[in-house]
């Protein structure tokens, strides 16, 4: 991976309540561009990354405000709204959400994949160890 190089990973652990969500994190790349909210879930054998991401609104007939897929009623004017308006993916599940950015290519998402996971590792050893969490925003 020359042309895209992981220059530095920040993890900020989730609370221990969700059994899901591991942690938050940032990605800066070749010291020059920062991807901020990202996060590290729980997968069914290992965890895996989600880029940031956005709810898929649309828009109330009556009114024109825009709502996010799952609500019943608008949140302007009170319609009620047309249930299972979100459109499904090749498994028949719901897309409710858009990534804001993405890896094109296998191999860069593999690689920033791998980092992530590693800096995890990394930051729940350091904690376990006694150290202080760490804060997304600091520096």
């Amino acid at each position: 991976m020359r042309d895209i190089e992981v220059t530095e990973v920040r993890v900020k652990l989730a609370s221990e309540d969700d059994e899901k969500l591991l942690g938050y994190c940032s990605v800066t790349l070749n010291n020059a561009f920062v991807i901020k909210d990202l996060k590290i879930i729980q997968g069914d054998g290992s965890p895996f990354v989600a880029m940031p991401s956005r709810k898929i609104t649309d828009k109330c007939t009556r009114c024109g405000y825009k709502n996010h897929l799952r609500a019943k009623f608008c949140n302007e004017c009170g319609a009620k709204l047309p249930v299972n308006r979100a459109e499904t993916d090749a498994r028949g599940r719901a897309k409710l959400h858009f990534d804001l950015v993405h890896p094109i290519r296998g191999e860069v998402r593999e690689y920033v994949h791998q980092k992530i996971v590693e800096a995890y590792a990394a930051e729940v050893a350091r904690v376990r160890a006694g150290g202080a969490p760490t804060d997304l925003d600091e520096g």
